[in-house]
């Protein structure tokens, strides 16, 4: 049943993993979850590629496409139209990043990749440009043990090519990714963002990785529809309700209009 609606959308890599595999944080997201459904039986893990091959002038390749959290919501409700079709009472809540699971963990004991030094899933497929989704199940379908975990080649590229060093930092505080989407800069930290060529994220970590050089293009229609290959002020004083559906909109549109005001003195 996993396989014939996962086929439909185009998503390759899923797994259903058993409920003890699974490392969950926070007990109150987790209660709120199982309040719905009754109990967590299991989970399934699954990928989303997002790059159509494209690639953005300043902002990061993740960010062209429509929020995936909208996208989530469709592939829900299309889950559960899905269910209905099959006669399937499978009670089911679908999450992505405001989840009490540890996604990369899943994702790896699911086998959908390996852990990159950068803290990315690498797939062998869509390199790391995937964003991580899941099924939270109140009743197990055919939940697979979880396997071994495995870690990325260990070349050092993503390190070398970092201009912050934030890779061999294990908190990442001067990832240009994090910086670009901080509200509170410290002086240091706004010259790192004025001197980046993205103004919202980065992908020079991903750029020299060896797993995206051959990495394929999304076959999700989704996240090859309505992209934003520049970051400009028409982009960030876009109508209410399309903003609204952008990876970007979270963090509002003043910070968006301060990044684009902050020019590199050097160029």
């Amino acid at each position: 049943m996993l396989r014939e609606f996962f086929a439909r959308e185009g998503i390759e890599f899923f797994r259903e993993l058993k409920r003890e595999d699974l490392i969950f944080r926070g007990a109150e997201k987790l209660g709120a979850i199982e309040e719905k459904l009754g109990a967590v039986e299991s989970v399934v893990i699954f990928l989303l590629p997002y790059s159509t091959g494209k690639k953005a002038t300043n902002l990061s390749t993740y960010a062209m496409p429509r929020d995936y959290h909208y996208y989530l919501r469709l592939l829900s409700a299309r889950f559960r139209d899905f269910l209905e079709e099959k006669g399937e009472a499978l009670p089911f809540l679908g999450l992505a990043d405001s989840t009490p699971l540890d996604e990369r963990d899943a994702a790896l004991k699911a086998g959908l990749g390996v852990m990159g030094k950068n803290g990315l899933i690498l797939n062998e497929k869509y390199g790391s440009f995937c964003f991580i989704g899941e099924f939270f199940l109140g009743k197990a379908v055919s939940p697979a043990p979880s396997l071994e975990k495995r870690e990325c080649l260990g070349c050092g590229a993503c390190e070398r090519a970092c201009p912050t060093g934030a890779v061999k930092d294990p908190e990442r505080k001067k990832c240009l990714s994090l910086l670009s989407q901080k509200k509170n800069r410290t002086p240091d930290e706004e010259e790192l963002v004025r001197k980046a060529a993205c103004k919202w994220g980065c992908d020079i970590c991903q750029e020299v990785c060896p797993y995206n050089r051959a990495a394929a293009e999304t076959p999700i229609p989704f996240f090859r529809e309505d992209l934003v290959e520049r970051l400009t002020e028409e982009a960030v004083e876009e109508e209410k309700e399309a903003f609204s559906k952008r990876a970007y909109a979270w963090r509002g549109r003043n910070l968006l209009r301060r990044n684009l005001e902050l020019e590199d003195p050097e160029k």
